[in-house]
């Protein structure tokens, strides 16, 4: 009877269809060698973010630029990526260069829940313990969050991807001199990490 059981449990698990990966290294804007693929999509258009991350938590209406980036893992053995290290590099047509950090997601919800700075501390008229936080901002992490990075280990043969953001002051006129800068990306089975990858966003993406 249990043997019966096993089998039918078995069948219904084969019978799950797979959820269909992007092919990343099709995209026009991505970079790829040594059997590892980062390709990137960037929310530049205000009419594109406001319909991903809805109007409660949209990084453009605040001056951030959200970019959607995948890590596709051709190797035997997993990867691990250092999200914290992600940055913007920037090259103004004026000639000027930039280099931008990713923001942590509690920096992002704060800029997006307050666009005009912190609000201002109120007083309290009686000395009671309230609990320390803000709430709008906590409301937009809990909307954000879905949108970024839920592991920093891309197993074989799998696709990942997450949102990323970075503070340009609205000057989504540069996206197109824009390049992601991936430095971190190491094989857990070496010590040795791989040639970085650089994902110009001035292209379009084909999917």
């Amino acid at each position: 009877m249990r043997g019966l059981l096993l089998i039918a449990t078995l069948g219904v698990i084969t019978a799950v269809p797979q959820i269909q990966e992007p092919d990343i290294s099709k995209w026009v804007a991505r970079d790829m060698h040594q059997d590892f693929v980062v390709a990137a999509e960037s929310y530049a258009d205000a009419a594109r973010s406001k319909e991903k991350f809805g109007k409660g938590a949209d990084p453009y209406a605040a001056g951030l630029l959200a970019v959607d980036v995948y890590f596709r893992n051709d190797m035997k053995f997993p990867v691990h990526v250092d999200l914290s290290t992600i940055r913007l590099d920037v090259d103004d047509p004026n000639g000027q260069k930039f280099h931008l950090e990713a923001l942590s997601l509690a920096r992002a919800a704060d800029d997006i829940a307050h666009p005009k700075g912190p609000p201002a501390p109120s007083a309290r008229r009686l000395p009671i313990p309230f609990p320390s936080g803000d709430s709008k901002q906590q409301g937009v992490m809990d909307k954000l969050k879905p949108f970024t990075f839920q592991s920093d280990i891309v197993p074989p043969g799998r696709t990942i991807h997450g949102c990323v953001f970075f503070d340009i002051s609205h000057h989504f006129d540069l996206v197109p001199h824009a390049t992601l800068y991936v430095p971190d990306v190491k094989s857990v089975a070496s010590d040795t990490a791989l040639i970085y990858f650089e994902v110009a966003l001035g292209h379009k993406q084909t999917q």
